[in-house]
């Protein structure tokens, strides 16, 4: 009889058989669509990276004029060059997506690529062009990287605001008396 603490061991490979039996993990994920969607990913994030950079060294490269003299206009300006990077970043990662996707050659046209990108990126899931059965799964990897960088730009935003309001404040505390 063998020991009991050697039973699950001999039990293993045919409760594996049985798991991918019932749970077939390369149907549900198909490798492909899976390397391509995480390289991609991992690619579409990192740029995000570098475009988030770039804005909060801007932001902190504008920091001491904004206390120096903040007005309305150029905390405007400021925010407007934010808004236009952050839009011109995600715009930018649905093109990366497109450009995978069509030199996958996973769908036929570029407006198709697009509009697939697009509707998966803002998870609107509304697109009519669907890529070739194996390759579903680049739809939620793709929802996934613009939930991603969606949410590091909200991020981004609400640092900016609250940095501009502090340089605001700063500039009017120096010019009030000191309460006696």
């Amino acid at each position: 009889m063998p020991a009991p603490f050697l039973e699950p061991a001999v039990q293993a490979p045919s409760l594996i058989q049985n798991v991918e039996q019932v749970l077939p993990i390369d149907q549900i994920f198909p490798t492909g669509a899976l390397l391509l969607g995480g390289l991609s990913l991992i690619g579409v994030v990192l740029f995000h990276g570098l475009v988030m950079r770039w804005v909060q060294s801007h932001i902190v490269r504008q920091e001491p004029v904004l206390r120096r003299s903040p007005t309305t206009l150029r905390i405007d300006l400021l925010m407007a060059s934010v808004i236009l990077a952050l839009l011109g970043a995600a715009v930018t990662e649905v093109v990366i997506w497109t450009a995978v996707l069509k030199y996958a050659r996973l769908l036929p046209s570029w407006a198709g690529a697009a509009s697939y990108a697009a509707s998966c990126y803002t998870t609107l899931g509304d697109a009519t062009v669907r890529p070739p059965a194996g390759w579903g799964m680049l739809g939620p990897i793709i929802a996934i990287s613009g939930l991603f960088t969606f949410g590091w730009s909200g991020s981004v935003l609400v640092n900016v605001v609250g940095r501009t309001s502090l340089a605001r404040d700063a500039w009017h505390a120096a010019r009030t008396p000191p309460v006696v």
